[in-house]
């Protein structure tokens, strides 16, 4: 049974319904919608279409949201080849040969002279030259093709921008409408951007929407023990990081985050050109498949598609081939990181992983708001790891956890024989037989973890 989780992004190659059930299918435990592209009627026509899908009752959606994302202005798209000098200037629209238009005050009062220009993530790369009053003179570093309204980025810098955007609050409020489980933010810098998204879902009515930070700034590297305090789990977005860091040092960063998320007990998940081959191919390049194993070896509980599967030709194959990869990579054990935190609730949940491991017994853990399912799964069982909750948001969002199979069911927590409803409900569906020894786990109080039964099944 596959552990690491995978996230699939709809898009235009994906998001019929067709499709949607051929994904679930092939492996995909959660779907993620990107902000940054269409609006609220292509996202309502995506989510009519998963709730059309069979098996889709029970997966998580993530909404992503765009950030403070710098776009360059309109253009009549123009070659530059390595020497050309090439002018930026604040404007919305291009006035003359080889100038680009920014349309963003705080950037020019960010830029220096030797500074970096990134456009596309560094698709295109110019040096600036000289600075005059809203006028940036640089000198191309590539040869490329520039276009309109692509983004913009100064390599190594974070530009000082609010970090929820209009657009964002808007995506905000049509996720809460529809019951997305987790807000991906986007450029997150501190823990302070983290808390602002926390309270706007409180003050909208959902204090239980899940955050989701997206480590992609050198300010989020920086700050990340803050961050993940905050924050329910971090995305390590590699594509972005590129932007601060040189190449060569986004896998230290990308083992740095999946260490301390898993040492502070929150999920980590890894994105960006996971299997960017298949974008164009129907089988992986073997250089992709080694940074697959790296990231699950370093304890990565999740692992995100994008153009994969939201553009690419093979939506369908790119699941299936994560799921093999990631079956096969399990098979050699992840690095041992535990979470540092000491307190009853984390002491008890590694108390039954321990006796599960021991007994090679199957837990089965009753968890109302996630936080049960979180911590066993953070210190990596062994052994199935079956949550059962009553509340139907939640056996979503813990789908996202390395290892747990979430379970709904009508048991409540206060049902005065909880304990041999679960193990004769697993029994029934067949997650447990006769012989067989499981290790039950629940927190009484809220939000705790605090007891545990060992039984061995007795009945046929």
């Amino acid at each position: 049974m596959r552990k690491t989780k995978i996230i699939a992004t709809l898009g235009p190659s994906s998001w019929n319904s067709d499709i949607i059930r051929k994904l679930v299918k092939a492996g995909t435990d959660a779907f993620r919608i990107n902000f940054s592209h269409g609006d609220e009627l292509v996202w309502k026509r995506i989510l009519e279409n998963i709730a059309s899908s069979a098996s889709t009752k029970f997966i998580p959606l993530i909404g992503d949201l765009q950030g403070p994302v710098i776009r360059t202005g309109d253009v009549e798209p123009f070659e530059v080849k390595k020497g050309d000098k090439v002018t930026f200037k604040l404007s919305e629209q291009s006035g003359g040969e080889k100038v680009i238009p920014l349309n963003e005050p705080a950037v020019f009062s960010s830029i220096e002279e030797n500074d970096v220009l990134l456009i596309e993530s560094g698709r295109l790369v110019f040096r600036v030259e000289k600075i005059e009053d809203n006028t940036i003179h640089t000198i191309a570093l590539i040869d490329g093709i520039v276009q309109s309204r692509k983004t913009f980025a100064i390599k190594g810098k974070d530009v000082p921008l609010p970090s929820l955007t209009p657009r964002d609050i808007e995506a905000v409020k049509f996720a809460v409408k529809n019951g997305f489980d987790y807000i991906a933010l986007s450029f997150v810098r501190t823990e302070k951007d983290v808390e602002k998204l926390r309270q706007l879902l409180s003050e909208m009515g959902s204090p239980e929407t899940k955050i989701i930070a997206k480590i992609e700034t050198r300010s989020a590297v920086n700050h990340l023990k803050g961050i993940l305090e905050e924050a329910d789990a971090v995305l390590v977005a590699r594509g972005d990081l590129a932007i601060y860091y040189d190449l060569e040092e986004v896998p230290e960063i990308q083992y740095r985050i999946i260490k301390q998320a898993r040492a502070a007990g929150k999920p980590s998940i890894v994105a960006t050109q996971l299997l960017d081959s298949m974008v164009e191919a129907p089988v992986p390049t073997r250089s992709e498949v080694v940074d697959i194993f790296i990231a699950i070896k370093e304890g990565a509980d999740a692992l995100l598609l994008t153009s994969e599967t939201a553009a690419g030709k093979y939506p369908v194959e790119s699941v299936s081939w994560l799921a093999r990869i990631a079956e096969k990579a399990e098979k050699q054990e992840a690095e041992k990181v535990e979470p540092t935190i000491s307190n009853l609730y984390y002491a008890v949940a590694k108390a039954a992983v321990s006796i599960s491991n021991l007994l090679s017994a199957s837990i089965i853990a009753y968890s109302k708001g996630g936080n049960t399912a979180r911590r066993l799964s953070s210190f990596r069982p062994k052994n199935p790891l079956y949550v059962f909750s009553s509340n139907k948001r939640t056996v979503r969002q813990v789908r996202l956890f390395w290892g747990v199979t979430p379970i709904y069911t009508t048991i409540e927590k206060k049902d005065p024989y909880l304990f041999s409803r679960l193990i004769e409900e697993a029994r029934t569906k067949g997650l447990l037989s006769y012989g067989d020894i499981a290790v039950i786990t629940v927190g009484v109080r809220e939000g705790a973890t605090d007891l545990i039964r060992v039984e061995r099944i007795t009945q046929q």
